[in-house]
C-alpha cells in the first residue's frame, strides 16, 4: 500500500488539469472562407490534420504526466517495495553492545571492532531526513547525525559495564515513540545468553550477531575476604572462578606486595591463606593468566586490618553476652574496656541499649547530651514491625523499641531503620540501638544474622568503620548515612549520605566522613560477563517477537531495509524528467514539421 509523507501536497494534482484546459482553449477555430485559388490546399490540410491531432494529444499526455509526477514526488510517496533507490525518512536507533564481553578476541580481532564496523555501515546509509540515535553499554540514548554518531562510535572502547539487552531495547522503543517518522531498531551484539531479557518491541527489529562460535574463557567471579576486620596475623580469602572452560588454571592472590599461588577450576571455591600486614585499609588482588577476554582476569577486594576489639559485654543482657563469648572463642573478640556494650561508659566507645526500666530513660538522655551525642531515646513504641532491609541487619521482626530522635536538623549517622525511622545510629564514639537484644524486643537474637551482626557491631561500627561494600561499574550502590566523600586515587566525589553512588570504573573507592575513612567500596566487572555462551536464534525470537536475526556483516545493509518501504520520490522525479524531455522532443519535431510545410 502506498503512503505519503506530505499528503496535503496532493491538492496540487489539480494543476495537472492545466494542460487539458489549454488544449481545449486552443481548439477554437476562426470562420473559414474558401477562395478559389486555394481550393487545391484543402486536400493537403486534411492529410496533415490527423497527424497534428495525434501530436496535440501526445503533448497533452506528456505535460499532464509531468505535472502529476512532480506533485506526487513532492507528497513523498513510499511503498512496501525493496530494491528501489534510497529509503523513506526513518527514525533509527542503533544499540551497540560494547559491554565487557565485547572485548573478547575472536579470530585475532576484538569482537567490538566488528560491531563498530557494522554500526558505521548502517549510519552510512542514513540520509539527512533520518532521525538517528545511538545506545551503548551505559544505556543513554544519544542523538546526532550520521557523521556525529560515526565519530562517537570510532572513539568507543570496551566498557566494564554490563548491558541488559532487554532494557536497552526498551529504551530504544521509548526514544522512537517521540518521533513521528517510521521507527526501527538495529541491535549489534555478541548476544551473550546471560544478557538477554524479555522486551516488547512494536517496531521492526534487526538483530545482527556474529556467526563464529564464542571463545572459551575463565574469569574471577568472586573474591570473598570473610569477616572484617582482619587481625594483624593475616587471614583467608575464597576465590571462585567462572567461565566456559573446565580446565584448571593457576591464579595469584596479592596483599601488600606478597603473593600466594593456587590452582582452581570454574565453579569451585579455592581458599588462599595470606600473611599478616600492619593495621589499616588494604587492597587484595586476585588474578588469572590472560586469555581471550582480559577484563575479567583480575578482581579486587578491600580489607580492614586492626587488632581484635576488646569489649565488656557484662551489661548487655544474656543473649548479647553469650554472643560475645562465642566471638571470643572464635578469635574474633577479646576481653577489655575499649568498647562497652549495653550502657554508656565514662570513657571509650559505647554501644548503648535502652534501659530495662523506662524510668531511667530520662537520666540516660541527659548523660548523652552531656557527652555531646546528637541523639536521644524517644517515647517507647510497642507494635509488631520489621527493620528495613539492609546489609547490616536485613529484615528482622521488632516488637518493642524506642524511637531515636535527632537533636539537630539532620539525621547524620543512621545505620539501620524501621519504616524509615532510625533504629541504629552512631554519633562520635557512641552507638545507639533502639531495642534491647532480647527476644521480647526483637527476633534478631534468635536469627542466623545475630552473630555476624554482633561481630560487625563490635569490631567495625563501634570503632568507626561503617561499611565494606561491593558493586559493578555503572550500578547504583547505596552509601551509609555517614559518608560525605568518595575517593579513588586522585579523584574524589562529594556525596550525600544515604544516597546512591554509581562508580564508573573498576577499582577500590574509599568512603570518608569528616576526613576519616569509614569504609571501602570494591568495584569489579559483573561475573556474568565471564560466561560468553551465546543465545540461539530461537531464544532471540521468543524473547523479542518479530525480530529478524542476521549475520553481523549484514547488519548495516539491513538497517533501513527492515521497514520494507521504499522511497518513490526518486523514481517519480526521474519520470518527470523523462516526460519533460519527451515533451521537448515532440514539440520540436512539431515545429520543424510545421516550418517545412
Amino acid at each position: 500500500m502506498i503512503g505519503f509523507l506530505h499528503p496535503w501536497v496532493l491538492a496540487g494534482l489539480a494543476a495537472a488539469g492545466v494542460p487539458v484546459l489549454l488544449h481545449l482553449l486552443a481548439r477554437r477555430e476562426p470562420p473559414t472562407v474558401v477562395f478559389p485559388a486555394v481550393r487545391y490546399l484543402v486536400d493537403t490540410t486534411r492529410e496533415h490534420q490527423r497527424r497534428l491531432k495525434l501530436q496535440n494529444l501526445l503533448l497533452l499526455l506528456l505535460r499532464t504526466g509531468m505535472v502529476a509526477s512532480l506533485v506526487l514526488a513532492a507528497a513523498g510517496p513510499t511503498a512496501p517495495l525493496r530494491g528501489v533507490p534510497g529509503h523513506a525518512p526513518s527514525a533509527l536507533v542503533v544499540v551497540l553492545d560494547n559491554s565487557a564481553s565485547s572485548g573478547a578476541i575472536v579470530g585475532g580481532t576484538p569482537l567490538l571492532a566488528r560491531l563498530k564496523s557494522a554500526a558505521r555501515a548502517a549510519l552510512d546509509r542514513a540520509t539527512p531526513s533520518d532521525a538517528l540515535w545511538l545506545v551503548t553499554a551505559d544505556g543513554v540514548p544519544r542523538r546526532g547525525d550520521g557523521a556525529e554518531l560515526a565519530t562517537l562510535i570510532g572513539s568507543l572502547g570496551v566498557s566494564p559495564r554490563r548491558l541488559d539487552l532487554g532494557a536497552a531495547l526498551g529504551a530504544a522503543v521509548e526514544v522512537l515513540s517521540t518521533d513521528r517518522r517510521p521507527g526501527q531498531v538495529l541491535l549489534l551484539s555478541d548476544l551473550q545468553a546471560s544478557a538477554l531479557s524479555p522486551a516488547s518491541v512494536p517496531v521492526p527489529l534487526v538483530v545482527a550477531r556474529p556467526d563464529a562460535p564464542a571463545v572459551r574463557n575463565v574469569g574471577i567471579a568472586s573474591l570473598d575476604v570473610g569477616p572484617q576486620p582482619w587481625s594483624t596475623d593475616g587471614g583467608r580469602v575464597n576465590v571462585v572462578l567462572a567461565g566456559d572452560s573446565g580446565a584448571a588454571v593457576p591464579m595469584t592472590v596479592t596483599l601488600g606486595g606478597r603473593q600466594r599461588q593456587a590452582l582452581g577450576a570454574t565453579g569451585a571455591a579455592v581458599t588462599v591463606a595470606l600473611p599478616g600486614v600492619a593495621a589499616g585499609w588494604w587492597q587484595i588482588d586476585a588474578a588469572v593468566e590472560g586469555d581471550e577476554l582480559r577484563l575479567d582476569d583480575r578482581r579486587t577486594a578491600s580489607v580492614r586490618v586492626a587488632p581484635l576489639a576488646r569489649a565488656d559485654c557484662s551489661a548487655a543482657g544474656r543473649f548479647a553476652a553469650a554472643a560475645c563469648d562465642v566471638l571470643r572463642g572464635n578469635g574474633r573478640l577479646a576481653s577489655g574496656s575499649e568498647i562497652t556494650l549495653g550502657t554508656l561508659a565514662p570513657r571509650g566507645a559505647s554501644i548503648v541499649l535502652p534501659p530495662p526500666d523506662p524510668a531511667h530513660v530520662g537520666a540516660l538522655n541527659r548523660e548523652l547530651a552531656r557527652r555531646g551525642v546528637g541523639w536521644s531515646f524517644g517515647q517507647p513504641v510497642e507494635a509488631a514491625e520489621q527493620t528495613d532491609s539492609g546489609a547490616l541487619v536485613g529484615r528482622e521482626r521488632v516488637l518493642r523499641r524506642y524511637p531515636l530522635v535527632s537533636g539537630g536538623s539532620g539525621r547524620t549517622g543512621v545505620l539501620a531503620t524501621i519504616n524509615g525511622q532510625p533504629w541504629l545510629v552512631r554519633s562520635g564514639g557512641v552507638v545507639l540501638l533502639g531495642s534491647r537484644l532480647e527476644p521480647e524486643w526483637t527476633s534478631l537474637p534468635l536469627s542466623a544474622r545475630f552473630m555476624p551482626f554482633m561481630d560487625a557491631l563490635l569490631n567495625r561500627i563501634a570503632r568507626g568503620d561503617v561499611a565494606l561494600l561491593s558493586g559493578a561499574p555503572g550500578e547504583p550502590v547505596l552509601l551509609p548515612d555517614l559518608v560525605t566523600t568518595v575517593r579513588a586515587g586522585d579523584r574524589s566525589w562529594q556525596v550525600e549520605g544515604g544516597a546512591a553512588f554509581r562508580p564508573a570504573a573498576v577499582g577500590t573507592y574509599y568512603l570518608t566522613a569528616a576526613g576519616d575513612t569509614v569504609g571501602a567500596l570494591s568495584v569489579n566487572v559483573d561475573p556474568r560477563e565471564s560466561r560468553l555462551r551465546r543465545a540461539d536464534d530461537g531464544t532471540v525470537r521468543r524473547l523479542w517477537r518479530g525480530a529478524r536475526v542476521v549475520a553481523l556483516d549484514r547488519g548495516g545493509d539491513d538497517a533501513f531495509a527492515s521497514l520494507a518501504r521504499g522511497d518513490l520520490r526518486g523514481a517519480l522525479l526521474l519520470a518527470a524528467l523523462l516526460l519533460g524531455l519527451a515533451e521537448v522532443v515532440v514539440a520540436s519535431a512539431w515545429r520543424r514539421g510545421g516550418a517545412a510545410a
